[in-house]
C-alpha cells in the first residue's frame, strides 16, 4: 500500500485499483442527503465491497434515515437494493472470518463495530472508506475519507 499522506500523518492513502470497503455511516450519508458521497458510490469505477453485516446496522438506523433523508421506507430499500446490485459488492461472512482476530487485536478495544470492516479490508487487500477516526488508530491497511473521494472524483470528471 502506497505511504501516509502529509495532510493528515494518521490516515493513508489507498493506491487506485484496491478494493475500498464502505463503512455503514458512509451508505447512511448517501442515503440521508449527502450528494457527494452518493455520486462518488455511483460515478466512480472503484471496485466498492462491504461485509454482509451492513444490512443489520441499516436497519438499526432505518427509523433515523427515514426521518433525516424524507424518503419512504420502500424507496430506501429500492435505493439500497440498486447500491448494492450494481455498486457495492456484499463480502460475505465466510470470507472474513479468518481475519476477524487481527483486526480485533487492531481497533477491537477502540470500537468494536469497525471491527468487520477492517476485517473485511484484510480479507480483500483493500482499503476502507470512512470518515470514522477510529480506523486511524489501526496501521493494517489504508483508509479513504469522503474528501479525498471527491477529490478523485473532481480528478475523473476533469480527466474525462
Amino acid at each position: 500500500m502506497s505511504g501516509r499522506t502529509s495532510a493528515s500523518p494518521t490516515v493513508m492513502t489507498a493506491r487506485e485499483g484496491v478494493p475500498l470497503v464502505v463503512d455503514a455511516n458512509i451508505v447512511i450519508s448517501a442515503l440521508i442527503a449527502d450528494a457527494a458521497t452518493r455520486q462518488c458510490l455511483v460515478l466512480l469505477d472503484e471496485d466498492f465491497v462491504t461485509p454482509e453485516l451492513i444490512h443489520d446496522e441499516i436497519d438499526r438506523h432505518r427509523e433515523l434515515i427515514v426521518e433525516k433523508s424524507d424518503l419512504s421506507a420502500d424507496r430506501i430499500d429500492r435505493f439500497l437494493d440498486i447500491l448494492f446490485t450494481h455498486y457495492v459488492s456484499v463480502v460475505p461472512m465466510r470470507r472474513i472470518v479468518d481475519d476477524i482476530d487481527r483486526a480485533n487485536e487492531a481497533i477491537g478495544v477502540v470500537d468494536p463495530d469497525d471491527v468487520l470492516y477492517l476485517a473485511t479490508a484484510l480479507a480483500v487487500d483493500g482499503a476502507i472508506w470512512s470518515d470514522d477516526r477510529h480506523f486511524e488508530e489501526q496501521d493494517l491497511v489504508p483508509v479513504v475519507t469522503t474528501p479525498a473521494m471527491v477529490e478523485r472524483l473532481d480528478t475523473a470528471e476533469t480527466a474525462g
